[in-house]
């Protein structure tokens, strides 16, 4: 059976790591897509960080982002899941000194700190991100669907203990050394994948999916051809098929070129 969805992850996976899409990856879309294969850019990022990235291409590609609670097609939102809560998760990240929470919403994502590491990390991510006095202000006003948690050491060691005991009504994922995602139960990439493959009527069989985090895991339950990068965290590494090689060694672009028998450099 032919490969007729390939969806991937965008920091640590596509991405090298000083945040450069590989330099055929838009050609190598427009020859697959005319051959009818699909693209699905799959990221915990915001949605209007990741068009600013594909900037004039956007239309060429379904984005999952915020780890699948905000999901576009193109410029079109097809869904937008809320978080069940945020004052009880709110309240207790306060307790770990290291850690910002995130509002992330469907118009912007809002924060409140002076510290300057907090703002530079959180637009790197997030292209409309702004400072408010009151987070639950500011939630009151838009559609939040994720809170994204940035801790200044270790994600893990410190935020993520503190946010388990909302796992039973909250989806909770590490999603980089230094975040974890809060968001509404069910919500993960795979959950958002399925929902594409449904509305395309494409098989896990005709997909293949790329992946460096934990946050990606759900992903790979939906693609026969399950690629973990060669710099993935261990969890990832369990939960996928394949290993592709690292981010820096143009991974996921060599496994296309393997699986298509093509090269899409502009002077093959």
């Amino acid at each position: 059976m032919s490969i007729r969805l390939i969806a991937t992850d965008l920091d640590g996976t596509l991405l090298d790591s000083a945040k450069r899409l590989p330099p055929d990856f838009l050609r190598a879309v427009r020859i697959l897509k005319a051959r009818g294969v699909r693209f699905v850019i799959a990221s915990g990022r915001q949605y209007y960080n990741l068009i600013r990235v594909f900037d004039s291409s956007v239309d060429e590609f379904f984005f999952i982002s915020e780890n699948g609670a905000i999901v576009f097609d193109g410029r079109r939102n097809v869904a937008a899941v809320e978080v069940p809560e945020l004052e009880a998760p709110l309240a207790a990240l306060r307790a770990v000194p290291s850690a910002t929470p995130l509002l992330c919403g469907l118009k912007s994502a809002y924060f409140h700190s002076a510290d300057p590491e907090v703002e530079r990390n959180a637009k790197m991510f997030y292209e409309r991100c702004q400072y408010v006095d009151d987070l639950l202000q500011a939630a009151r006003e838009d559609k939040i669907c994720k809170i994204a948690v940035f801790d200044k050491e270790d994600a893990a060691r410190n935020c993520l203990p503190v946010l388990e005991q909302f796992r039973a009504r909250c989806a909770v994922t590490l999603s980089g050394e230094r975040w974890v995602d809060l968001m509404s139960p069910g919500v993960n990439k795979g959950t958002a994948l399925a929902e594409v493959q449904k509305q395309w009527h494409i098989s896990a069989a005709e997909t293949i999916a790329f992946g460096d985090y934990p946050n990606d895991c759900e992903m790979m339950d939906h693609a026969a051809f399950s690629y973990a990068m060669a710099n993935a965290h261990p969890l990832l590494k369990e939960r996928c098929r394949f290993t592709a090689p690292s981010n820096d060694e143009d991974g996921v672009m060599r496994v296309l070129r393997e699986k298509f028998g093509a090269d899409f450099s502009e002077n093959p």
